[in-house]
């Protein structure tokens, strides 16, 4: 099997978690906010933060798949060429949304300053660290925050578990620091088991990788039930949770607790339903899906700017097609983004093939070459 046919169903599980990001950030517009209000399908607009979720396994996925495979092909990682491709991927579609909404900062049409922008850019929306200024059209960064701290602690803990390298100490050091950023300054949505449910699907994406194809294996008896099982987890409604509490903390607290069980169910659905024999995974697979999913992360940067309070007074039909407007624009910034990925990957490989060829191989014991050999 190809890589590239095995990640075409994330890319299908990509354009979930954005549909239920927007899903929940339309109910801003007015008219939408009614109707949720009004109607049972409301209960549409409480998957924001599963979305998130969800994109935060298929990122500590599709990393550690990438990381795994050249440890398998050189015994070595090199995290500068680890860098380089995240830098190239993350960063400029960022600083091209966020100089767009500074611009628009400027001449009046938005609220945007200039210490929105450095929030954002630094990647801290996910803390109340102090100078920190986020607000609507940069305070959905909080998960890029969340991810970038990701990617700075994970090459020294991915050298440290696969290649048994001790990382120098400064570095291990402001990897680790950056990483609790947002346990030190917790924002209350987001709280301290938010910070924990992050990094625990991060790293289960880590587990999956390293181990996915052995627990398939094993689960493929009960392959159904559990496929069951999680979806009904993933997709139980926020209001059902709260229901069994007393007051408005208990309420809270339940909520908060519950999401602990997305650090098994969210891999477990997205795995079972990427399986082989699943009949989820050519529908998560078809190439307009994929594509889209593949584009995603563009979409998830500007949909805060259509959804925000300029445009909350839209009817329905213009909020619909703003948003299909957005889409549309976002499909065609993603050819542009594929040439600057394609310098990430170019500069990437130099950099490997540099680090490789400055020392002798690391052979790994057999056994833990017949490990990676199965991702």
């Amino acid at each position: 099997m190809r890589a590239t046919e095995r990640l075409d169903y994330i890319d299908g599980w990509r354009v979930v978690a954005i549909a239920l990001v927007f899903l929940d950030h339309l109910g801003m517009n007015r008219e939408i906010g009614a109707f949720y209000e009004a109607s049972p399908l409301g209960v549409l607009s409480q998957y924001g933060e599963t979305g998130v979720f969800i994109f935060f396994f298929i990122s500590g996925y599709v990393v550690s798949l990438a990381c795994l495979k050249e440890v398998a092909a050189t015994g070595r990682f090199c995290a500068p060429a680890f860098y380089a491709r995240r830098f190239f991927r993350i960063v400029p579609p960022l600083m091209l949304y966020l100089a767009f909404c500074l611009a628009l900062g400027f001449s009046g049409a938005i609220d945007f300053s200039p210490d929105n922008f450095l929030s954002a850019s630094l990647y801290l929306c996910n803390t109340t660290a102090p100078g920190v200024t986020c607000n609507w059209y940069v305070g959905h960064t909080w998960s890029l925050a969340f991810e970038e701290q990701f990617y700075c602690l994970f090459p020294v803990a991915f050298a440290f578990i696969e290649l048994r390298k001790t990382p120098r100490a400064l570095v291990a050091a402001a990897a680790l620091l950056f990483a609790t950023a947002p346990l030190l300054f917790t924002i209350w949505w987001i709280g301290k088991t938010g910070f924990f449910i992050a990094y625990a699907l991060f790293f289960a994406g880590y587990a999956a990788a390293k181990h996915g194809p052995r627990v398939m294996a094993v689960l493929e008896r009960w392959r159904l039930p559990a496929l069951v099982v999680a979806t009904a987890i993933v997709f139980m409604p926020r209001s059902v949770v709260a229901s069994f509490g007393a007051d408005e903390a208990a309420k809270a607290d339940l909520i908060a607790y519950y999401r602990l069980l997305y650090v098994a169910a969210i891999p477990a659905l997205v795995l079972l339903s990427g399986a082989a024999n699943s009949s989820l995974r050519p529908l998560l697979s078809a190439r307009p899906l994929s594509y889209l999913g593949r584009a995603s992360y563009s979409i998830y940067l500007w949909q805060q700017l259509v959804n925000g309070p300029v445009f909350n007074d839209l009817g329905v039909a213009a909020q619909a097609a703003l948003t299909a407007g957005l889409i549309v624009f976002c499909l065609a910034l993603f050819q542009v983004e594929l040439k600057i990925i394609a310098v990430g990957h170019r500069m990437s490989k130099r950099l490997q093939a540099r680090a490789h060829s400055a020392a002798e191989p690391v052979l790994l014991p057999s056994r833990e070459k017949e490990k990676v050999a199965l991702v």
